[in-house]
């Protein structure tokens, strides 16, 4: 009996052994999963993405792009909009650099000029069809015939209308310049609402925003300074003079702009695809219309470009901007960041799905970019200069026009 018993117990230990060998505690599991992290290649990320929207995409890319291989771990970090630029030429020894950057469109020429981006077409020619693309958005990544980026989404701006007050002013949409002042006139209610607003912001969003009234007037590519654009400075000058649009424009940003229509201070913003998401949350009744047309019509493109830093680690930048590159990834992505995908084919379902976003959609086809607008840096300051002398300088409509022309001509 007691051989059995002994027997017994030597088997049962002999179990628990072999049991106990198979179980990991959960701090061995974490142990495991920090040696595997250990051995992954750190990524970082630079952008100017600020919205909850945007984060919350970001978010959702970086997390996929980290689970679905273990040979890169990227993360990103925020740098203002402003300071962009400036951030990255500052930090140009290599520990201090990212190793990407989801930059500003027109921005990209300027980084290729200063040598910091990563020439990837080597890396792309099986991967990444330049045709897929909407061609005034690819023109951002390309120089001569080397590509050193891959766009990441695009954008356009519209006017977005309180479909309610239109329906209790008892109007349309207008569709031509007079048309539109009559409407910000009749939206107007003197110390609490302003019909218009738009954002004049120095730099590149207030000439962004200024744009399109440029192209309707006549500008073109090649010829920002066509008499006919004159009529926007009178247009702009009206607007302020008569209280339809607030001076605090100067101030405020596209995602101010977005605040003071939710918030019922505007009837009618000029605005892209980024403040939808605020928009639908709010759960006020809004609409979308195209630019009215005066002597023409247009948009300027807008978006962000995904590029590799030079000198860092390209090959891991690369395999993040073909995680990126897949169709579901990018669906997924542009639906949560309210951003149209920089595909033709996305970006048409992506209006299917979302109507509110069509009108954007709809003027992809016809939109020009910044780099197609010759000396767009120039044609930027120059604007920007210009939008802010109309806020209360003093000086005339005709004497900003005069030195907007000897700016561009310079």
């Amino acid at each position: 009996m007691k051989k059995r018993t002994i027997c017994r117990l030597i088997m049962l230990l002999f179990m628990m052994g072999i049991m106990g060998c198979g179980v990991k505690s959960d701090e061995d599991l974490a142990d495991t999963e920090a040696e595997k992290n250990a051995k992954r290649q750190e990524l970082i990320l630079w952008t100017y993405y600020e919205t909850e929207a945007q984060k919350k995409g970001l978010d959702k890319l970086v997390g996929g792009f980290n689970e679905a291989q273990q040979q890169y771990k990227i993360s990103w970090e925020y740098v203002p909009m402003a300071d962009f630029i400036r951030t990255l030429s500052f930090s140009q020894s290599g520990e201090s650099l990212p190793d990407l950057v989801l930059a500003d469109n027109p921005d990209i020429g300027s980084l290729i000029k200063l040598g910091m981006l990563a020439d990837i077409t080597d890396y792309l020619k099986e991967t990444i069809l330049a045709e897929e693309y909407y061609g005034e958005v690819w023109k951002s990544v390309e120089n001569r015939e080397r590509y050193y980026g891959v766009p990441f989404c695009c954008n356009n701006t519209a006017i977005i209308y309180n479909k309610r007050i239109f329906r209790e002013k008892d109007l349309e949409i207008p569709t031509t310049w007079d048309a539109f002042k009559q409407s910000a006139a009749a939206l107007t209610k003197e110390g609490s609402r302003y019909g218009f607003a738009m954002s004049a912001v120095s730099g590149e969003q207030g000439a962004f925003q200024l744009m399109p009234w440029m192209l309707a007037a006549g500008a073109g590519p090649d010829h920002m300074a066509d008499n006919g654009c004159k009529e926007v400075f009178f247009l702009i000058d009206g607007l302020l003079k008569n209280k339809y649009m607030p001076n605090d424009c100067l101030n405020w940003s596209q995602n101010d702009l977005t605040r003071s229509f939710v918030e019922g201070r505007t009837a009618m913003i000029e605005n892209g695809p980024w403040a939808m998401a605020e928009l639908e949350e709010s759960g006020m009744e809004f609409g979308v219309f195209e630019f009215p047309a005066h002597t023409s019509q247009g948009v300027v493109i807008g978006g962000e470009v995904l590029a590799a830093v030079k000198g860092k680690n390209v090959e891991g930048a690369v395999s993040f901007i073909n995680y990126y590159n897949k169709k579901e990834v990018m669906e997924d992505i542009c639906q949560i960041t309210r951003n149209i995908p920089p595909k033709v084919e996305l970006a048409e379902t992506f209006g299917q799905k979302n109507p509110q976003y069509q009108v954007f959609v709809s003027q992809m086809e016809d939109g020009i970019s910044r780099k197609s607008i010759k000396d767009w840096k120039k044609v930027c300051n120059a604007l920007s200069d210009s939008l802010n002398k109309m806020f209360g300088s003093g000086e005339s409509v005709e004497e900003i026009w005069l030195q907007y022309v000897k700016d561009i001509e310079r």
